[in-house]
């Protein structure tokens, strides 16, 4: 006998299912183990895309101002690179289902690459927002490939752990390369004044990506079939998955406090004159290193709500917790409690969207969680600005439980209809 593919709320003991059940998706084509080649390809990838878009990405606001931009153009080519990502997603869904994912990555790639060339060479604003849109395009079109692929290439009964571990990734990614870009342009910059700098900066980002062609090109190719894609039907209906639309929701709420730690944090230290406010990403980035893997083993193992739940609590609890700090070890206890709570609920998430859908349409799947990804991205800084408008950054950060309990609201309202979905896949 052979294991069914479990519902996440399920353990490994309730259920089993005879060979002859297994249906078109037979298991003998799954992967045995998380760490097999092509997954280990996904996390490097992963991790080399976060390394070169966070290399550059938080100096964008700076470069922009070497440029002579204005404060408002400056506010707007920074949020500029999600809209677009937002904007994309329209095709990165049906691009997903029609073309192999594995060339798609590999030109996703290039066009990160060439992007950041442009930013090296043409250092005028026209110049730039046009690669800005270019950098968008990539971003877009890699958040749906990249998740996609990890829950192809990873065992059903293990795949919140597999989207943990596939996190660490990014995690680690986000938390060195800022020091990395900022050193980089430092020292440049030093050496033959601030226009070599950027320079400097963008021929490194343009590197790291060109670099990250290789673990895309080891990937095996996608196994579908044209009779997959023709049954997956035209464009317009693989942009979103009406299936994975409510933990997308769920998603959306959860990254907007998420982007208002990642865009407030350095601000919020000089209104609280807290000093070494900059060692809140290391300890946040190092305690998501072991939280995500760790979470999605448990949710593998217990189940979906018994992990959820009670990581949102968790993360409002964090949230609440940094907007009364005023002092660095209290900062840094926020970061641990904070990056325990998301660290746990993403991965499991993430997992919900994937398993809502067919394997041909996993993409779809992924593409319209990055677009409650993207959305939460793109709103949480201007909510959070409004507040800090009215209040001050301690209240704003108070007021980020409010969408955290509006998350477990609607996953309290979408965990029926998932463990339908998976009902209707399972016949």
């Amino acid at each position: 006998m052979l294991k069914r593919s479990l519902a996440p709320w399920q353990s490994t003991t309730e259920v089993r299912l005879e060979v002859g059940e297994l249906g078109t998706e037979s298991a003998l084509t799954e992967p045995t183990r998380v760490f097999n080649k092509n997954f280990v390809c996904v996390i490097l990838a992963n991790f080399l895309l976060c390394l070169g878009h966070s290399t550059v990405n938080p100096l964008v606001a700076t470069y922009t101002k070497y440029l002579n931009s204005s404060a408002q153009l400056t506010g707007f080519l920074t949020g500029m690179f999600f809209g677009v990502s937002l904007a994309m997603h329209l095709f990165a869904g049906p691009a997903t289902v029609k073309f192999d994912k594995r060339k798609l990555l590999i030109i996703v790639y290039i066009i990160g690459a060439i992007a950041n060339l442009g930013y090296a060479m043409f250092h005028s604003i026209p110049a730039f927002i046009a690669f800005r849109v270019l950098s968008g395009v990539q971003y877009s079109f890699f958040g749906s490939i990249i998740i996609t692929l990890a829950g192809d290439h990873l065992p059903k009964v293990k795949l919140a752990y597999g989207l943990g571990l596939y996190g660490i990734g990014g995690a680690i990614g986000n938390a060195i390369a800022p020091t990395i870009g900022a050193e980089v342009l430092r020292i440049a910059t030093e050496r033959r004044g601030e226009s070599f700098g950027f320079t400097a900066l963008f021929l490194l980002g343009s590197f790291i990506l060109a670099m990250a062609t290789i673990p895309a090109i080891a990937l095996s190719p996608d196994k579908k079939t044209k009779e997959d894609i023709i049954q997956a039907g035209v464009w317009y209906k693989n942009v979103i998955s009406v299936q994975a639309l409510p933990s997308a929701a769920v998603l959306f709420l959860l990254m907007i406090p998420y982007a208002l730690i990642n865009t407030y944090m350095f601000e919020f230290g000089k209104e609280q004159m807290i000093a070494g406010i900059s060692t809140f990403y290391m300890v946040f980035a190092a305690t998501l290193a072991v939280s995500r893997p760790v979470s999605g083993y448990l949710t593998d193992r217990l189940g979906l709500s018994k992990v959820s739940f009670p990581a949102l609590v968790i993360f409002a609890f964090a949230l609440f917790f940094i907007g009364l700090s005023d002092t660095l070890g209290m900062v840094l206890i926020g970061a641990v409690i904070s990056a325990l709570g998301f660290g746990a609920a993403q991965p499991a998430l993430q997992s919900m969207c994937i398993q809502s859908e067919t394997a041909v349409r996993r993409g779809v799947a992924g593409n319209t969680a990055y677009i409650g990804i993207d959305l939460g991205l793109f709103l949480g800084p201007y909510l959070g600005g409004l507040v800090y408008a009215k209040t001050d950054y301690p209240v704003m950060y108070k007021t980020g439980v409010l969408p955290i309990v509006l998350s477990g609201i609607c996953l309290m309202i979408a965990l029926p209809m998932y463990r339908r979905r998976l009902k209707e896949l399972e016949r």
